[in-house]
């Protein structure tokens, strides 16, 4: 069965849900491509790799520190709102750095600033997105979309950066800046015409602190190993792995020797990955168990990682890029599916916030890959940090009972 005849194709027939996706796909391209500029134009002003770790530990900081409460403002409130306040602050502060940049008035400080906005942003939105989408599709229908929208979220993720390498090499960073801010904007004015099934704010009581509802969500996960391990799984690779893109500018730079131009084809080539990981996924899922999926998609993302900083070779990195989007988009896809298909109605958005944890972590990644490599190189970084998570894959996943008797088919209790 080909991908276009597949049943995830059932939830693109829904209306909400298929205006739903198709903003989410504009908005994630939107803010990655600006994120990954920010990056490019502090590493450009100050030939520094401190200073481009520091813009991103100024994104990870704030996000870090309020997702799980916008986790617990997501399962209170409606979270159209609330990703739709939180899109026209963002859609803001991108305007407001492009035009610097294109008055030649730009400066490292400005840069720092707007990633902190960024990462305050995104502590709201991200928990906002993930409990929102479920409320648009019946129950029947969550199997086909929720591998849809974990794979936007993945793919547009990679594939951002290929496409802003490219427009800073041909248009300049302004013209990024331009067209993040349409992107943006397209989520805004589509979710005007969404309509979700449960139109009221979720069954978590609120007469209790923001603070009691976080505490409570971790016990739930602690409580339920198979959930807990995935979680675990990608909170560890985000903090110590997927920041790679973040430390490929000066491996292209440092070891490739290559420019913009180049850079952007590389970072093709995992979106070329991702893509891959789309359509592959059903076919993978149909014929092994989600805890093999995720533990051989995260073994191979790794070694290919650990191949890349042994590589010297332009094109040899870039099939090596396309084997790390293929394993990463496999296992996020299929750690999202799992937790969404899991997890209690009431305790959604707070779960999915503890999962949002690995986006804000990948700054995180990138700013631990950075301070590292310039301490060690980046190649030895990058060979250490895929070695710790490989490990954690090997032996706790693999050896978990919950994860090896869990299936997509029944719920944990």
């Amino acid at each position: 069965m080909s991908f276009a005849q597949g049943p995830m194709l059932v939830a693109l027939k829904v209306r909400n849900f298929r205006l739903f996706w198709l903003g989410l796909i504009s908005q994630v391209l939107g803010q990655h491509m600006y994120q990954f500029t920010l990056g490019w134009l502090a590493f450009e002003i100050t030939e520094s790799q401190a200073a481009l770790s520091l813009i991103q530990l100024c994104a990870f900081v704030p996000q870090f520190c309020i997702t799980l409460f916008g986790g617990a403002l997501a399962d209170r409130f409606d979270p159209r709102r609330l990703i739709q306040v939180a899109q026209s602050l963002s859609t803001l502060g991108v305007v407001s750095v492009g035009i610097t940049v294109w008055l030649g008035q730009i400066e490292f400080w400005h840069l720092a600033c707007a990633s902190i906005i960024f990462g305050l942003v995104n502590g709201i939105d991200e928990p906002s997105r993930v409990s929102f989408f479920p409320r648009l599709l019946a129950k029947s229908q969550l199997a086909s979309g929720i591998p849809l929208i974990s794979m936007a979220f993945g793919t547009s993720r990679i594939v951002a950066p290929s496409i802003a390498g490219f427009l800073i090499a041909s248009a300049g960073a302004p013209a990024v800046f331009l067209i993040a801010a349409l992107g943006l904007s397209t989520m805004i004015t589509l979710l005007f015409w969404v309509r979700s099934r449960l139109e009221s704010a979720s069954q978590m009581k609120s007469h209790v602190s923001l603070w009691a509802n976080v505490l409570e969500s971790l016990v739930y996960i602690r409580k339920n190993e198979a959930l807990s391990k995935v979680i675990l799984s990608a909170l560890l690779n985000g903090t110590l792995a997927m920041g790679f893109i973040h430390i490929l500018p000066v491996l292209a730079k440092m070891v490739l020797k290559v420019d913009a131009m180049g850079l952007g084809l590389l970072a093709s080539a995992v979106g070329i990955g991702a893509l891959s990981g789309l359509l592959s996924y059903p076919w993978l899922q149909s014929r092994t168990s989600p805890r093999n999926l995720m533990l051989f998609a995260l073994s191979a993302y790794c070694c290919a990682l650990i191949a890349i900083a042994l590589s010297v070779w332009f094109w040899l990195t870039f099939i090596l890029l396309i084997m790390v989007g293929l394993g990463q988009a496999n296992f996020l896809t299929c750690s999202q599916v799992v937790l969404q298909t899991h997890v209690q109605d009431q305790y959604r958005g707070r779960v999915m916030a503890m999962f949002s944890l690995v986006w804000s972590l990948v700054y995180l990644s990138g700013f631990i890959l950075n301070f590292m490599g310039s301490l060690i190189g980046p190649s030895t970084a990058l060979i250490l940090n895929s070695l710790i998570v490989l490990s954690y894959a090997v032996l706790s996943m693999s050896k978990s009972a919950a994860l090896k008797s869990l299936t997509l088919d029944n719920k944990l209790v």
